[in-house]
This record gives C-alpha cells, sequence and structure tokens, in this order.
C-alpha cells in the first residue's frame, strides 16, 4: 500500500511539474501591423494630409516642366529660323540645361519632402500603436511579438546580452 502512495505521489508530483513548466513556456504573439495601420482613422487623414502635399509639388513639377517645354519650344524655331548667332544658340542651350538641371532637382528634393512628411505625420501614430504593443505584451507576458507583414519585431522582453558570449566562442 505504501508503494502505491508513494507512486500516486511521484505521478502527482511529475504533474504538477509539467502544469508549472508549461504556465511558464515563453509566449510568442503576432500581428499584422500593416493592416492595423490602414484601418486607423488617424492613418487615413495622414494619407489624406500627405496626399495634398503630394499634389502641390506635383503641381509646381508640371509648372517648370510646361515652362521648360515651352522655352525648348521656343529655342527650336528660333535655331531652325536662323535668328540666334552661334553664341546666342550656344547661351540659349546653357540656359535650358540648367533649367532642366533645376527642374530634375525639384524632382529629386519633392520626393525626399514627401518622404520626410509622411514619417512626420506617421510617427505619432506608429508612437501610440507601440505604446499599445507593449502594453499588451507586458499584461499577457509575451516575450515576443512579431508583425506578419514584415516579419520584423516589434516587441522583445528585456533578456540578457549574449553578445559577449558568441565573441568568445568564435575567438574574438
Amino acid at each position: 500500500m505504501l508503494h502505491k502512495t508513494t507512486i500516486f505521489f511521484l505521478f502527482a508530483l511529475l504533474l504538477g511539474s509539467v502544469s508549472v513548466n508549461a504556465q511558464a513556456a515563453p509566449k510568442y504573439g503576432h500581428m499584422n501591423l500593416g493592416n492595423l495601420l490602414e484601418m486607423l482613422p488617424d492613418t487615413k487623414k495622414a494619407n489624406d494630409d500627405l496626399k495634398v502635399f503630394a499634389e502641390k509639388l506635383s503641381a509646381k513639377d508640371d509648372s517648370l516642366t510646361k515652362a521648360f517645354q515651352v522655352a525648348v519650344t521656343a529655342y527650336q524655331a528660333a535655331y531652325q529660323s536662323g535668328t540666334l548667332t552661334p553664341v546666342q544658340s550656344q547661351t540659349r542651350e546653357a540656359e535650358l540645361q540648367k533649367e532642366q538641371e533645376a527642374i530634375q532637382k525639384f524632382e529629386q528634393d519633392a520626393q525626399q519632402m514627401v518622404t520626410t512628411k509622411r514619417e512626420e505625420l506617421l510617427k505619432p501614430i506608429l508612437a501610440r500603436v507601440d505604446e499599445a504593443i507593449k502594453a499588451i505584451a507586458i499584461e499577457n507576458q509575451y516575450m515576443m511579438i512579431f508583425d506578419t507583414s514584415s516579419g520584423s519585431m516589434l516587441f522583445a522582453a528585456e533578456t540578457e546580452d549574449i553578445t559577449a558570449l558568441v565573441k568568445k566562442k568564435m575567438g574574438i
């Protein structure tokens, strides 16, 4: 009888340790950040604001391009009619080249300005989302939360930095 009690006790102890280990197992979560951002009204407003900003830059680019095309057409007509001296022709070509380079620079700057504006508009939205993710992770004891839309990590619990161990293993 004592032997059955001991076996039962050991079985109960083993079962209890398995359930404790199952509860202590790290939890991992995932979400699709891109889908979440699309659902947020703030993101829609930011996208609308960005569209207006980009359209203003595009209108200015169109205006510069049209003015350049008019200038090129006028130059070609004057050149073909023979009313320009070789020096005037060279001067006008140099001016047109500078104007074309200025348009190209504006287009590059405009792309950078749109990127900067997008980051500026999304920064507070992403900060709010990040705060919510961290709060959920801590409340629900997630070790890590991954973004399925990009494969990146959105949250990681504080852990030990093993860089020194890896360097030692590699002989560095």
